[in-house]
């Protein structure tokens, strides 16, 4: 009799289980390719109506963009105009003579162009027209021993007139160690000197200094909060006679930082969330932010503040105690509390990247995308 042949069950569910491995990688490596695409795609875009708005400008007599005549918030702003026909020759138009077709990313973004430079950037439609955001953070150790409680320096350079931030997420390395889940709300876990340049509408030709502190919160039990600190600013508290840079009522700002702490070779992020207030979406003044971490800390600060809406709020007046100059806020003395380590550097040698993301008010969010500008990072041996 012929012997039949055949996979035996336990052949099958061998099978079975290599597929089913299979397709999990696949889906692995499939998972944010819409992300990627779209990005790809602005890329592309971007390059295609940049030259060909640069031939339109040349051809044009005189020399102009393609653009629609609104105002822009921001002198030489505009978004382009698709349909725009060329001044000497009315018969020709943007497209298809110059860019050959409709881009499909009209679809997702608006696209603009700073006149000034030529620049073509994509906004989120109906965002205000204002230049992209082109912050520089820069991220250094004071003493850059290893092994050791370190204060860092996060350096933020902002210009005028370009987008302001909204949420910056900074890339702590795998290898640091970031405490402060022991710090009792209150524990000044960093602190901010800041001034607005000579370019300011408020004080014009004077630059005007003012900080902040960032202090670690409570939970609603009173608890230490491992997940979140607040960095709190009192923008009209400053060394230029107390000049209103920040509307009344909004001259207290709390602006949060979600902490997620590197875990072995696994990196930690910090989130700052800004408070915008009735602010612009445009910065009003070249701003320049040192946001010192603190690698260890004895400072707890001796009177509340008086942070709207705050976990930190109590009563009295904002930065009771407290004073400013060009060196910065200064923070009251110290009440004595035991030292909490906060920020500890890696124990070995090697380059340790920081880096950073940012979204503004002109950033698009594309279905679950979210757009971030990437900011210069500091490397660290």
């Amino acid at each position: 009799m012929r012997q039949q042949k055949g996979f035996t069950l336990v052949e099958l569910l061998a099978v079975m289980a290599i597929l089913a491995i299979l397709a999990g990688l696949v889906a692995g490596t499939v998972v944010g390719l819409g992300g990627q695409s779209q990005s790809a795609r602005l890329d592309g875009d971007r390059d295609s109506i940049r030259n060909a708005a640069n031939t339109f400008f040349l051809e044009s007599f005189p020399e102009v963009y393609p653009v629609k005549s609104e105002d822009g918030q921001v002198a030489g702003i505009h978004e382009i105009d698709f349909k725009k026909s060329l001044p000497q020759d009315p018969n020709r138009h943007f497209v298809p003579d110059f860019l050959n077709k409709l881009p499909n990313s009209l679809a997702l973004v608006s696209w603009r162009i700073d006149e000034n430079s030529g620049n073509v950037f994509f906004a989120q439609d109906g965002s205000p027209l204002i230049k992209p955001s082109n912050n520089r953070l820069d991220i250094e150790a004071k003493t850059g021993a290893l092994d050791a409680n370190d204060d860092h320096v996060l350096t933020l350079s902002m210009a005028k007139d370009e987008a302001a931030p909204e949420v910056i997420e900074i890339k702590i390395p795998a290898g640091y160690t970031l405490g402060g889940g022991r710090a009792d709300g209150g524990t000044v876990v960093g602190i901010l000197q800041a001034v607005l340049d000579t370019d300011n509408p408020f004080e014009p030709g004077k630059e005007i200094f003012f900080g902040g502190v960032i202090v670690a919160t409570e939970d609603a039990n009173g608890n230490p909060n491992q997940d979140e600190w607040v960095l709190v600013v009192d923008y009209n508290f400053n060394s230029s006679s107390n000049v209103a840079i920040k509307e009344i009522g909004e001259a207290v700002r709390k602006h949060t930082i979600d902490v997620v702490r590197p875990s072995g070779d696994s990196a930690g992020r910090l989130t700052i969330n800004f408070a915008r207030g009735s602010d612009g979406a445009a910065n009003q003044a070249t701003e320049n932010w040192a946001l010192t971490l603190f690698g260890s800390s004895s400072d707890k600060l001796t009177s509340e503040l008086n942070v709207p809406g705050g976990e930190t709020a109590g009563a009295g007046t904002a930065f009771t105690g407290f004073s400013v100059s060009s060196a910065g806020l200064t923070v009251p003395a110290p009440n004595n509390i035991p030292v909490v380590g906060l920020l500890k550097n890696p124990n070995k040698e090697a380059v340790y990247r920081w880096a950073a993301k940012e979204h503004s008010s002109i950033d698009p969010v594309i279905g679950k995308t979210l757009f971030f500008n990437n900011r210069p990072w500091h490397p660290r041996t």
